[in-house]
């Protein structure tokens, strides 16, 4: 709604201000700009004279409203999310699951809809949205996976490892308990998936502490969409 339009209805989302401010790079003595924010007016606020007034004078034109207040705010992080679909294909119903990366699970439903209705030709219906804890999501490289698969003498599958830490008591110099990792693994066996685990943190710092594997079983995933950067990817060959 216009803001000049907008007398007597409550704001839904909080509008800010905004400029950019100088500072000097004390390194390359350089002038760098940043955009800085501060909050003008909170969502729930009944709109009025005074606060149209200050919304138009910080360059504000259009408002989202509601006719009731609205106060509560979501806290919202980008999460892995367990989607659970029942599919009838052919008259045939079967559960579906799917990991999504998603900071809701409202954003989780409605990505894993939208994916179902562009690339399946079936009824679905989505019967379980529940948050999983992964610390690393670890895949075969997705050609060499495409290639085995395409040759029909493999077929990757998911499986989750937990492995722990071991670390050495400063105090008496024997080891203790670090924590542990649940780790996301794409494999095409069961052993494949612990040496993935192994090459994979053999690359970095993790190789002398977590070595411990609790526990390493298959989950009945049909995908995971989660973003390039949080991929650790290996080849079959570095096994």
């Amino acid at each position: 709604m216009n803001v000049e339009d907008a007398k007597g209805w409550y704001l839904t989302t909080t509008e800010k201000r905004y400029w950019l401010e100088d500072f000097i790079d004390e390194e390359t003595n350089e002038s760098t700009s940043i955009e800085k924010n501060e909050p003008i007016c909170e969502k729930g606020a009944q709109l009025n004279d005074i606060l149209i007034s200050l919304l138009q004078e910080n360059g504000i034109k259009t408002v989202k409203v509601s006719n009731i207040p609205m106060r509560g705010n979501q806290e919202k992080y980008m999460n892995l999310w367990e989607t659970v679909l029942k599919v009838t294909e052919k008259g045939s119903p079967r559960k579906r699951s799917y990991f999504v990366t998603a900071d809701s699970p409202a954003a989780a439903e409605a990505f894993i809809s939208e994916y179902f209705e562009i690339n399946i030709e079936a009824v679905f219906e989505l019967v379980k949205v529940n948050q999983v804890e992964y610390n690393r999501v670890i895949k075969v490289y997705d050609t060499e996976r495409e290639e085995y698969e395409a040759s029909g003498t493999h077929h990757a599958k998911w499986y989750k490892c937990q492995i722990y830490a071991t670390v050495d008591n400063e105090e008496n110099g024997e080891e203790m308990s670090g924590g542990s990792k649940n780790l996301l693994v794409l494999a095409f066996t069961f052993e494949k998936a612990i040496q993935a685990v192994k090459t994979v943190f053999g690359r970095d710092e993790f190789d002398n502490i977590y070595r411990t594997f609790k526990t390493v079983q298959e989950l009945n995933i049909v995908d995971v969409f989660i973003p390039e950067e949080k991929v650790s990817y290996y080849s079959d060959d570095e096994l």
